[in-house]
């Protein structure tokens, strides 16, 4: 891990810090460029992404899913934790900011009463059960950065989660 971390480093290019640190002015291009080097892909292999608008301001923002190859290994961006997903936003000043890093079994976009959220789909154990049970964690974003939604928005797996863990808190403090 460690040699892997030092290798990103060097390839970090001050062109590609910004990007590597959560902004920049075109994150497709800076982590396209930034990738074909560490993947070596030649083939025009770019990072698969979606146009969403979670900024409600009429100017695209990314959700990037790296489902994709790298040095010949298939899914290398993914495990049983889940893909690799990004989510980029855009700025007053034109520039794009990294809102979400993560890896999730799958992410949803809602707007729910005039406020976008994002759902993402964790293993089991991020709820305290089997991994292969889904487990949904609800994040509202406010003010360019996501935030743990609101428990009445959160999922039902998520619910028991906090009920599990006040319950813990609970039997602590009666010690």
């Amino acid at each position: 891990m460690i040699r892997a971390l030092a290798y990103l480093a060097a390839m970090a290019t001050s062109a590609s810090a910004g990007v590597l640190e959560g902004d920049s002015a075109d994150p497709l291009a800076e982590l396209n460029a930034f990738y074909a080097k560490i993947c070596q892909w030649d083939d025009g292999t770019t990072i698969p992404y979606e146009t969403v608008d979670i900024t409600h301001d009429g100017t695209p923002d990314y959700l990037l899913n790296y489902d994709l190859s790298c040095r010949g290994q298939a899914n290398a961006f993914a495990g049983t934790a889940g893909m690799a997903r990004q989510i980029w936003v855009s700025l007053e000043d034109g520039t794009y900011l990294r809102i979400l890093d993560v890896n999730a079994r799958d992410l949803q976009i809602e707007t729910r009463e005039d406020h976008p959220f994002v759902i993402l789909q964790h293993v089991g154990s991020y709820c305290m059960t089997a991994d292969a049970a889904p487990c949904f964690l609800t994040l509202e974003y406010i003010n360019n950065q996501l935030i743990w939604a609101p428990r009445a928005h959160q999922h039902p797996s998520m619910t028991a989660r906090l009920d599990a863990m006040d319950a813990a808190r609970q039997e602590t403090a009666n010690d």
